[in-house]
């Protein structure tokens, strides 16, 4: 659905020519330095559906802005780069990004970045602000730099600084398919003011309520200790973090907690399946996304694989009762709402996921007579995964085959050492059905031993009684509950 989307925006984009919306371009900076002087880093990026496009061939695109940075003091041009800035060769439209650093004396100057497009030179977009340099050694923190991500990079590629690939986010716009906040920052010469072997970089995320209100999201912490140039990388989960305008802060404190400096960046949120209702889901929305393309026998196949998970409130029905139906529209409206609420900001990477595994279990627990899924120990792997450890027995002469699944840490149930005990008395196929388990909310059968050994035991309980009894005798072949107590 993505590839076909956005190969007709870059259609319509070229179509519309004239008709593109103002050239939209996002700049950060930030004022850093090398052991011998201070340097503007200015990272910028061009919205791709606001530049115009060239067709190279039947399915290749690309983009093209003429960049102008200039550092004025007054009217005087301190450093500048003028160059082009090219998209790579796209089957896909892309932003175009760059970054760029220029050496600048102490001082106060205006930055301004300037970008044009190639085909239509009245499409364009400037930038200006205040700066201020100073590079004298004294304790002080760089501007914030918001990520799109991080990973190792030893390059020499532009982007990479300290072992690390940054690519910034001039925009400072998570969409809902992002999942993580990184942030970079710099610090020098804190081993001038602080004496302390440690000190503290405190971090806090606050949602702006409006009126001046800031309502405090998340905290976190840092341990550093004190040199001339050190760095600041730090991620954090925003995947619960609701649509609106938020801020960071980044302290720097020493032993005593007093704040020795500060910076802040804005950004915004955008998820807007965070929480959603069902009424929110409309029909238009629901045309874009991954289930309107999938075809009645997926999206059945699909809703038969939710059935395991599906076991509580009124869903259950609501399911059968769709499943029975032909109202494809229905279908898609349970799965997408299934898997929004799994993984809000992905929820066709969250179906695809699911579904690996569901396959997987369709394949080792096939019965013959209906999903593997379906199965009792389909149902389980789905639930709950596979398991640490497995016994699986067919040499008791006393019992029909069994197996016993062992899980050494079970998070849905806070317990340990869980197992199941599934069993084939029917001897049909793969058809193995559970028959105790000591996991919560499981079948629970503390006659189960009397059960397994009953059409070739039954008489050997051990008890007065077969009413109450709830353990077969000992035999040297009778291991099941060895298996399962002691394993």
């Amino acid at each position: 659905m993505k590839n076909k989307t956005t190969l007709l925006i870059l259609a319509l984009a070229l179509l519309l020519g004239n008709q593109l919306k103002a050239l939209d371009l996002g700049v950060s900076y930030a004022i850093m330095a090398t052991p011998t002087e201070r340097y503007v880093e200015v990272n910028l990026e061009i919205d791709p559906l606001t530049i115009s496009w060239t067709k190279l061939d039947s399915t290749h695109y690309q983009s093209s802005a003429d960049i102008l940075i200039l550092v004025k003091k007054g009217d005087v041009i301190v450093a500048y780069e003028k160059y082009s800035l090219n998209s790579p060769v796209l089957e896909y439209y892309g932003n175009l990004l760059d970054v760029k650093r220029l050496a600048v004396p102490n001082g106060v100057y205006d930055l301004e970045v300037t970008a044009t497009d190639r085909l239509q030179e009245k499409n364009n977009a400037r930038f200006v602000r205040s700066i201020t340099v100073d590079n004298t050694p004294r304790l002080y923190m760089a501007e914030l730099q918001l990520l799109r991500g991080f990973k190792e990079d030893s390059s020499d590629n532009p982007f990479v600084k300290n072992g690390q690939y940054l690519e910034p986010m001039p925009f400072a716009f998570y969409d809902r398919n992002a999942t993580t906040l990184a942030f970079y920052t710099e610090m020098y010469y804190t081993s001038t003011v602080i004496n302390d072997p440690v000190y503290t970089m405190r971090f806090t995320v606050e949602r702006d309520m409006g009126n001046g209100t800031m309502n405090l999201i998340s905290v976190g912490n840092q341990r550093k200790r004190p040199s001339t140039i050190d760095m600041a990388l730090i991620q954090m989960d925003i995947s619960q973090l609701e649509t609106g305008n938020y801020r960071v802060t980044l302290e720097m404190r020493n032993k005593a907690n007093e704040v020795l400096a500060k910076r802040t960046v804005d950004f915004q949120r955008s998820n807007p399946y965070l929480n959603i209702s069902d009424a929110a889901l409309s029909k238009e929305s629901m045309s874009k996304q991954f289930v309107n393309n999938l075809e009645e026998k997926e999206l059945r196949y699909s809703l038969s694989a939710l059935t395991p998970n599906i076991s509580y409130g009124t869903e259950p029905e609501e399911l059968k009762n769709i499943m029975l139906g032909n109202d494809l529209e229905a279908m898609r409206f349970f799965l997408f709402r299934y898997f929004v609420r799994q993984n809000a900001n992905k929820p066709e990477e969250a179906w695809r996921e699911y579904m690996e595994t569901a396959n997987a279990a369709d394949k080792q627990f096939h019965s013959g007579f209906r999903y593997g899924f379906e199965t009792d120990r389909g149902r389980t792997y789905m639930k709950y995964g596979r398991p640490d450890d497995l016994i699986h027995v067919e040499d008791d002469p006393s019992a029909p085959p069994y197996e016993i699944w062992v899980y050494y840490n079970f998070p849905k149930t806070k317990q340990r050492n869980v197992k199941f005990l599934f069993y084939n008395p029917s001897l049909a196929g793969e058809d193995y059905i559970i028959l105790h388990s000591n996991a919560r909310g499981e079948v629970n059968n503390p006659k189960w031993e009397i059960a397994l050994y009953k059409r070739n035991a039954g008489n050997q309980y051990d008890g007065d009684n077969d009413w109450d009894a709830t353990s077969m005798q000992r035999n040297t072949n009778r291991n099941a509950r060895v298996y399962f107590e002691d394993y």
